[in-house]
């Protein structure tokens, strides 16, 4: 099973936002609304629908299960838990009777429940298949109801329909990439070897690479890999995730890039003056990462030299400035005035 994957604090910061609107509800928010009042996330927003940590029904998003099991919120935990609860409770049901439907009333009454506390985990818990039927509105209808199907017998508890859906999440995420880096290195093939041997000699790895921290290094290292298949939109995906390392590992993980960066200038290792310059270069890896960008070479260049800037300013200049001091003589001392 492959490792799940996890959103970053601009995803988690967007799903709250979206929970917040529709917490006790199925209706949803409206889509466009709920993209206009996030439009600086807008990149974001469509790589999260496309994942599916967004679901889109008829115009409106919702929060999906797989992103409200990764919300730090009560209400989230809670949700959860009473999803668990139920989980077993229509287990239960199906071993007994297996084609019957179950009230929701019936099944909150049955586990001791608040009914409206019920409806709301049944609406997270069914985009997993492990019923063979249910209410088309847990909310509006009538006498909602819910029919476990055999599958839910496969599973000993909801964490475990949870890790399924991450897993199969987290490798439509990577089949993505992959497919996205087969199709960038393919048209680098097509180009031919000339521009191959141009990416080549035109950047070359700093000499200074090996002084980095290590998970610098290797980003690093693999940005300039890619570089030499004539890949254009992975490096500048490197960029900006490098960035954000340099940024977590200075001031810690402190919310969204903007946040972060402020909090450089604060602190004193960013130039107000610098931090216009890096968010450009964050938002060009973002639309890459999101909406398969592909920078210039010119453009890339670009990316690169403000990365470079960055790594140089942060880790190499303070070393060679120590190690300069080192090596500087002393002043003499004054001789004190009016002494033969």
């Amino acid at each position: 099973m492959p490792a799940v994957h996890e959103l970053d604090q601009d995803g988690l910061a967007l799903v709250n936002a979206l929970l917040a609107e529709s917490s006790e509800s199925d209706v949803g928010v409206d889509s466009l609304s709920f993209r206009a009042a996030h439009f600086e996330k807008i990149t974001v927003i469509d790589w999260m629908e496309s994942a599916g940590y967004l679901r889109k029904d008829q115009e409106r998003y919702h929060v999906s299960l797989t992103a409200l099991v990764q919300l730090k919120d009560a209400f989230a935990d809670q949700i959860v838990r009473d999803s668990e609860t139920l989980f077993a409770a229509l287990k239960q049901h199906y071993k007994r009777v297996q084609r019957l439907s179950l009230k929701v009333e019936e099944l909150a009454a049955a586990v001791g429940l608040d009914l409206l506390a019920v409806k709301v985990a049944l609406s997270y818990m069914v985009e997993a298949p492990w019923w063979s039927g249910r209410s088309s509105s847990f909310f509006t209808d009538p006498t909602p109801s819910i029919c476990p199907s055999e599958a839910v017998l496969g599973y000993a508890s909801f964490s475990d329909v949870i890790a399924q859906l991450r897993s199969w999440q987290a490798t439509r995420i990577r089949d993505r990439q992959l497919a996205l880096a087969g199709a960038l290195r393919q048209m680098s093939t097509d180009v031919g070897g000339l521009a191959r041997a141009q990416a080549t000699q035109l950047r070359q790895r700093p000499d200074w690479i090996g002084k980095l921290p290590p998970t610098i290094k290797d980003l690093l290292s693999e940005i300039y890999s890619a570089l030499t298949l004539d890949l254009r939109a992975l490096p500048s995906m490197g960029v900006r995730a490098a960035i954000d390392s340099v940024c977590v590992e200075f001031v810690g993980d402190v919310g969204s890039f903007d946040q972060k960066l402020c909090r450089l200038v604060e602190e004193g290792y960013l130039l107000e003056r610098e931090r216009p310059i890096l968010a450009a270069a964050i938002d060009a890896g973002s639309a890459s990462a999101h909406r398969g960008h592909v920078p210039s070479v010119d453009d890339l260049g670009v990316l690169l030299d403000i990365l470079e800037r960055l790594l140089y300013g942060q880790y190499i200049l303070p070393t060679a400035a120590r190690q300069i001091q080192a090596n500087t003589p002393l002043r003499p001392p004054r001789s004190s005035k009016g002494t033969k």
